[in-house]
């Protein structure tokens, strides 16, 4: 079957212009118009400038009509385009699970059917039960992260307890390198303790968001920094940095849309759907906080910072 082709935005930005630049051109034409006529009427004849003042009148209905036909077509053009960026991410957000899915479970069937064979040592038998479990692990995350995006709407009041931020960035750094097979030096973690009011589970997503995919965009040179820094009035701001690919400038404020990804699908080589980040701002912001990304271009590296609180509000 063949792919759909992504709609371009092109095309009704064109008609747009085009539909724009012709109203604004049929307003000065009545303008003209209308004014041309009325001083013609108005040197034939003094005693009618009671015809004339009607023609004003005219005049001021047109240019509202021609005004409004203006704002509806600038807004019927955002809306289109809107839509299909909406469309398009969402026909991304598609293919990039139905890959994430399909990656997992052909591997998870080829090692089935190589042990149902039963003409595998137990050395391999181990090896293929490590690789199986990281499979399981892998799907149940992606099952994780589109339950959470699609709670998040609908959120409901969250019980706040004390959370200590060294504690928790530890137990993520484990998991990280465990999941990657990274040395203890690849991910590394700095600064004061603090310790924030917040949602453990929800937090730990957050962070658990950000430390994966800063090493996932890191190359085989993984080298990620996490900076604690207690704020006096209460809170604290947690840095994530990396030295990978980076991100271009002008796709730093879009990265946190929901199904959105930097580049394009066919050039993308790392795993992911788009809704990572999304589902970081939005939980944070629900805590209380805000997050913030910062990099100097490709391949400069990137800084994910959160600022949370010291009594977060559900």
């Amino acid at each position: 079957m063949r792919r759909p082709h992504n709609l371009s935005i092109a095309p009704p930005i064109v008609w747009g212009t085009i539909l724009i630049v012709s109203t604004v051109a049929l307003i000065a034409l009545w303008n003209v118009v209308i004014v041309t006529d009325y001083l013609h009427l108005r040197r034939l004849a003094a005693d009618q400038v009671a015809m004339g003042s009607g023609r004003w009148a005219i005049l001021v209905v047109g240019c509202v009509l021609f005004l409004g036909v203006l704002v509806g077509l600038l807004l019927f053009l955002i809306s289109l385009v809107k839509q299909i960026r909406l469309n398009r991410a969402q026909q991304n957000f598609i293919d990039s699970v139905t890959h994430e899915f399909k990656t997992p479970l052909t591997s998870l069937k080829l090692h089935l059917q190589t042990l149902q064979r039963g003409r595998v040592t137990p050395e391999r038998q181990a090896e293929f039960f490590q690789i199986m479990l990281a499979d399981v692990e892998r799907l149940s995350l992606l099952l994780e992260h589109i339950l959470e995006a699609a709670r998040l709407g609908r959120r409901s009041p969250v019980t706040l307890e004390d959370v200590p931020l060294r504690a928790l960035l530890d137990d993520i750094a484990v998991t990280i390198r465990s999941r990657y097979g990274l040395p203890d030096g690849a991910i590394a973690l700095d600064g004061a303790d603090a310790t924030v009011k917040s949602e453990p589970t929800a937090l730990h997503m957050v962070f658990l968001n950000l430390v994966d995919n800063a090493v996932k965009y890191s190359g085989d040179d993984v080298s990620v920094q996490l900076h604690i820094e207690p704020v006096t009035t209460g809170g604290a701001t947690v840095r994530v940095q990396d030295r990978g690919v980076g991100i271009p400038r002008d796709q730093l404020k879009r990265i946190f849309q929901r199904f959105y990804r930097v580049g394009s699908e066919m050039t993308r080589t790392r795993p992911g759907t788009g809704i990572g980040l999304y589902i970081v701002r939005e939980t944070v912001l629900a805590l209380g906080g805000r997050v913030s990304a910062q990099s100097a271009g490709s391949g400069c590296g990137s800084t994910f910072t959160v600022v949370l609180p010291g009594d977060s509000h559900g």
